[in-house]
């Protein structure tokens, strides 16, 4: 389309589009204005349908068109329209409350075909979103070149003729080029069960040994995957996933290799890393609550270990080592306990008193069972900001942003027992941003903003908080209010907040068969 053409098309457009494409024509003739160039609608800055198939055209032409002199002409009205809609967005961002309105993203292959990134990424910009999570670590694969990969982790895209594209990097220049923060999301403890398959560099499989033991485990020996075939659904009525393996978190193994991955996510340089399943996995059915220690996620070498280390003296070794392989101890196995070892007064751990200096001089077996069960509670819990503290460590190095998305209500005790993810949030620290997944459904605002300032009250002062959204546009989506209406409400409740993000991109109503699309195409 000539600029004249499209000077034509401008004055018949709405005066929201006028003023935004008069702006674009005026500076690409070279002359200076001084009208706002504007052409979101509403207040979650989101740019009208004429703006919208103006950017759209622009790209097909560029992307479609096989004339040098016509692409050349497209392309630079096409960067054009890109800056103008960059500087737009951050414009209606820094009026807006809400200052961040992020997305949460997953790429597949065929987004590395030409022009189909750009397509991706003018879409979130159209809703108004400067930020978007990009999913590097899931699934048991890892968006990075397969020429460079030597986690324990295949490759997203396999294909030989794409070996040395790098999908990360390149998503991230395209969404900086639009104004987009764009965050690497990286699974954490959920390492997938593509974990260790295939073979390295030399040829050798990567399952090693090692690996297999850093598997995390019960008292029966079972992984995360191998009890969960049977199970009906947990708790929050989801069905449980077959392809889900977590990782004991005091293994070195398991910490090694994560960390080796997130060194080469910052090497590309996203603007933040969010960590997610920062946790262990939520059982089904009745496995949802967990509430003897034989169901804890910490039978693996490394955790076994590292649990009984947390013993004192002889007796608390012993007594815990009873406790572990039946679930409880007797009043007998403290007997036992104090004929082997006379020479100490009662079992000690780390964390607990004497009786002689709590005041109690024979402790009922109730109160050795308590004590027990919440050494081991917390031994799950400390695991769990053990490993996040260590594979974040690149994050930090490289003063890039860390954030943590967690659910708000995973850490909490459950009558006689504890929510089987056992997620420590309330140990997390301000160093990183908080991301709870305000996920609750009660066909109203209320339970979701009930978990937000349940966040927010527990949040150690200067932390950033920026709460997760599931929901569509301008309607109810499974028994949950509009995405503004839940927004708006978190606004009136904890106005502090002034960055949101949504789940995901490939949810919403108008990108589900974009996504569909991209998901199915081979390359």
């Amino acid at each position: 389309m000539t600029i004249a053409n499209r000077y034509n098309l401008v004055m018949s457009a709405p005066i929201s589009t006028k003023v935004f494409t008069i702006a674009l024509v005026t500076n690409l003739l070279g002359m200076s204005i001084n009208q706002p160039t504007f052409a979101q609608v509403g207040e979650y800055c989101q740019f009208d349908r004429e703006a919208i198939a103006t950017k759209e055209n622009l790209r097909t032409a560029v992307f479609q068109d096989t004339s040098k002199s016509a692409n050349l002409d497209a392309t630079k009205e096409y960067q054009a329209i890109i800056r103008e809609h960059s500087q737009a967005l951050n414009t209606c961002r820094q009026k807006s409350w809400l200052k961040t309105q992020g997305i949460w993203l997953r790429l597949y292959p065929c987004d590395l075909l030409s022009g189909k990134l750009d397509e991706v990424m003018d879409r979130i910009v159209n809703k108004g979103y400067n930020q978007v999570f990009i999913e590097v670590l899931s699934d048991g694969k890892i968006l990075l070149p397969q020429s460079e990969n030597a986690t324990a982790w295949n490759s997203l895209v396999l294909s030989e003729q794409y070996k040395n594209a790098d999908l990360l990097k390149l998503a991230i220049s395209k969404g900086r080029e639009r104004g987009i923060k764009v965050h690497a999301w990286v699974f954490t403890m959920n390492v997938g069960t593509g974990y260790g398959r295939g073979l390295d560099r030399n040829g050798l499989s990567k399952l090693t040994v090692a690996r297999q033991n850093a598997i995390a485990r019960n008292a029966n020996g079972d992984s995360t995957i191998s009890i969960v075939e049977n199970l009906g659904k947990n708790i929050a009525g989801e069905v449980p996933t077959k392809d889900q393996l977590f990782v004991d978190p005091y293994n070195y193994q398991a910490q090694s290799d994560l960390y080796l991955a997130v060194n080469e996510v910052v090497k590309r340089k996203p603007d933040g890393v969010v960590f997610d399943y920062v946790r262990y996995k939520r059982g089904a059915g009745a496995a949802s609550v967990v509430s003897n220690v034989r169901y804890l996620w910490i039978y693996g070498t490394s955790s076994l270990q590292a649990l009984r280390d947390r013993a004192e003296n002889f007796q608390g070794r012993e007594i815990i080592n009873r406790f572990l392989k039946q679930g409880y101890v007797t009043p007998n196995d403290l007997k036992i306990v104090k004929k082997l070892y006379p020479q100490e007064t009662e079992p000690l751990w780390q964390g607990r008193q004497p009786s002689n200096q709590s005041g109690q001089k024979e402790p009922a077996i109730s109160y050795w069972q308590k004590e027990l069960w919440q050494l081991a509670v917390g031994h799950a819990f400390i695991g769990v900001t053990y490993y996040l503290d260590i594979v974040s460590k690149p994050v930090f190095q490289q003063k890039i942003p860390a954030s943590i998305a967690f659910f708000s209500d995973g850490n909490q005790p459950v009558g006689e027992g504890f929510d089987s993810r056992m997620q420590p949030w309330h140990l997390f620290t301000s160093a990183y941003e908080w991301q709870p997944m305000a996920y609750a459904v009660c066909g109203k605002p209320d339970c979701i903003v009930d978990q937000v300032r349940r966040v927010a009250n527990y949040a150690p002062n200067g932390t950033k908080i920026a709460p997760i959204l599931v929901g569509q546009w301008n309607e109810p989506f499974t028994n949950r209010p509009s995405l503004e209406l839940q927004m708006q409400a978190i606004r009136a409740a904890v106005p502090a907040i002034t960055s949101i993000s949504h789940f995901a991109f490939g949810w919403q109503t108008q990108e589900i068969e974009f996504s569909r699309s991209r998901q199915i195409c081979k390359l």
